[in-house]
Protein backbone atom coordinates (compact mmCIF):
# COMPACT_ATOMS: atom_id res chain seq x y z
CA UNK A 1 0.00 0.00 0.00
CA UNK A 2 1.28 3.53 -1.18
CA UNK A 3 1.53 6.32 1.40
CA UNK A 4 0.41 9.81 1.66
CA UNK A 5 1.59 11.32 -1.12
CA UNK A 6 5.01 14.01 -0.19
CA UNK A 7 4.48 17.41 -1.29
CA UNK A 8 7.35 19.68 -1.47
CA UNK A 9 7.94 23.50 -1.77
CA UNK A 10 10.95 24.55 -3.72
CA UNK A 11 11.88 28.10 -3.26
CA UNK A 12 14.31 29.79 -6.09
CA UNK A 13 16.66 31.84 -4.19
CA UNK A 14 18.88 33.08 -6.52
CA UNK A 15 18.37 36.08 -6.85
CA UNK A 16 20.39 38.31 -4.88
CA UNK A 17 18.93 41.43 -4.90
CA UNK A 18 15.63 40.86 -3.09
CA UNK A 19 14.55 44.24 -1.39
CA UNK A 20 14.09 43.54 2.77
CA UNK A 21 11.03 44.44 2.73
CA UNK A 22 9.92 41.81 0.49
CA UNK A 23 11.42 39.34 2.59
CA UNK A 24 8.07 38.89 4.63
CA UNK A 25 6.22 37.45 1.78
CA UNK A 26 9.09 35.25 1.25
CA UNK A 27 9.21 33.76 5.02
CA UNK A 28 5.29 33.11 5.34
CA UNK A 29 5.37 31.23 2.49
CA UNK A 30 8.20 29.29 3.77
CA UNK A 31 6.40 28.96 7.34
CA UNK A 32 2.99 28.07 5.88
CA UNK A 33 4.55 25.69 4.14
CA UNK A 34 6.24 24.33 7.07
CA UNK A 35 3.64 24.15 8.95
CA UNK A 36 1.95 21.57 6.72
CA UNK A 37 4.83 19.67 6.81
CA UNK A 38 5.62 19.87 3.61
CA UNK A 39 9.27 19.19 2.35
CA UNK A 40 11.22 22.75 1.80
CA UNK A 41 13.60 22.83 -0.86
CA UNK A 42 15.72 26.11 -1.24
CA UNK A 43 17.44 26.30 -4.78
CA UNK A 44 20.56 28.28 -4.54
CA UNK A 45 23.70 29.44 -6.48
CA UNK A 46 26.88 27.18 -6.11
CA UNK A 47 28.40 30.01 -4.23
CA UNK A 48 25.33 31.36 -2.12
CA UNK A 49 25.01 30.60 1.88
CA UNK A 50 21.93 29.45 3.00
CA UNK A 51 20.31 32.36 5.02
CA UNK A 52 20.13 30.13 7.89
CA UNK A 53 21.12 26.94 9.36
CA UNK A 54 18.67 24.28 7.57
CA UNK A 55 15.48 22.80 9.77
CA UNK A 56 15.25 19.23 9.75
CA UNK A 57 12.60 19.05 7.33
CA UNK A 58 14.53 21.44 4.21
CA UNK A 59 16.92 20.42 2.15
CA UNK A 60 19.46 22.39 0.07
CA UNK A 61 19.51 21.81 -4.25
CA UNK A 62 22.57 24.29 -5.27
CA UNK A 63 23.31 24.94 -8.58
CA UNK A 64 26.16 23.96 -10.54
CA UNK A 65 28.98 26.44 -10.53
CA UNK A 66 28.82 26.10 -14.20
CA UNK A 67 25.10 26.57 -14.64
CA UNK A 68 24.67 29.59 -17.08
CA UNK A 69 20.67 29.43 -16.87
CA UNK A 70 17.08 28.85 -16.56
CA UNK A 71 18.02 24.84 -17.83
CA UNK A 72 20.09 24.53 -15.44
CA UNK A 73 17.99 25.40 -12.68
CA UNK A 74 15.24 23.34 -14.62
CA UNK A 75 17.07 20.17 -14.64
CA UNK A 76 18.39 20.71 -10.90
CA UNK A 77 14.49 20.55 -9.70
CA UNK A 78 13.47 17.90 -11.63
CA UNK A 79 16.50 15.81 -10.35
CA UNK A 80 15.64 16.68 -6.61
CA UNK A 81 11.91 15.79 -7.53
CA UNK A 82 12.68 12.43 -9.21
CA UNK A 83 15.08 11.72 -6.27
CA UNK A 84 12.87 12.16 -4.07
CA UNK A 85 10.26 10.03 -5.38
CA UNK A 86 7.80 12.95 -5.24
CA UNK A 87 5.05 14.26 -8.19
CA UNK A 88 5.90 17.62 -9.91
CA UNK A 89 2.39 18.07 -9.84
CA UNK A 90 2.04 18.12 -5.65
CA UNK A 91 4.93 20.70 -5.90
CA UNK A 92 4.67 24.28 -5.10
CA UNK A 93 6.95 26.43 -6.76
CA UNK A 94 8.33 29.89 -5.55
CA UNK A 95 10.37 32.35 -7.83
CA UNK A 96 10.23 36.01 -9.52
CA UNK A 97 11.11 37.00 -12.88
CA UNK A 98 14.18 38.32 -12.30
CA UNK A 99 15.56 34.92 -10.89
CA UNK A 100 13.76 33.40 -14.29
CA UNK A 101 10.44 31.37 -14.27
CA UNK A 102 12.45 27.98 -14.62
CA UNK A 103 11.84 26.56 -11.63
CA UNK A 104 8.17 28.09 -11.86
CA UNK A 105 7.46 26.00 -15.14
CA UNK A 106 8.26 22.64 -13.93
CA UNK A 107 6.15 22.17 -10.55
CA UNK A 108 2.64 21.89 -10.47
CA UNK A 109 1.78 24.68 -8.19
CA UNK A 110 4.13 27.84 -9.62
CA UNK A 111 3.67 31.46 -6.88
CA UNK A 112 5.26 34.27 -8.30
CA UNK A 113 7.07 36.46 -5.90
CA UNK A 114 6.72 40.09 -6.47
CA UNK A 115 9.95 42.20 -7.04
CA UNK A 116 10.69 45.63 -7.16
CA UNK A 117 13.40 44.97 -9.86
CA UNK A 118 11.36 43.00 -11.78
CA UNK A 119 9.66 43.96 -15.10
CA UNK A 120 6.36 45.99 -15.07
CA UNK A 121 4.56 44.01 -16.59
CA UNK A 122 5.71 40.84 -14.66
CA UNK A 123 2.15 40.32 -13.19
CA UNK A 124 0.64 40.45 -16.22
CA UNK A 125 2.52 37.73 -17.47
CA UNK A 126 1.95 35.80 -14.34
CA UNK A 127 -1.88 36.59 -14.51
CA UNK A 128 -1.85 34.90 -18.47
CA UNK A 129 -0.08 31.82 -16.83
CA UNK A 130 -2.55 31.43 -14.41
CA UNK A 131 -0.15 31.84 -11.71
CA UNK A 132 -0.86 33.25 -8.24
CA UNK A 133 1.05 35.85 -7.45
CA UNK A 134 2.00 36.66 -3.81
CA UNK A 135 2.32 40.38 -3.46
CA UNK A 136 4.80 41.66 -1.14
CA UNK A 137 4.52 44.80 1.27
CA UNK A 138 6.71 47.21 -1.26
CA UNK A 139 4.15 46.12 -3.83
CA UNK A 140 0.84 46.67 -2.43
Amino acid sequence: MLGPMRRAAFFDLTHLARPADEEPALEQALARHRAEGDLVVLVMEAHQRPPRPLAAEELLVRLSPYATGELEKCAAVIDAMARLCIDPASCFGYGDWCAGTGLLSVVGNPRVLTCGGCPADSLELAQKRGWPVVMSASAV
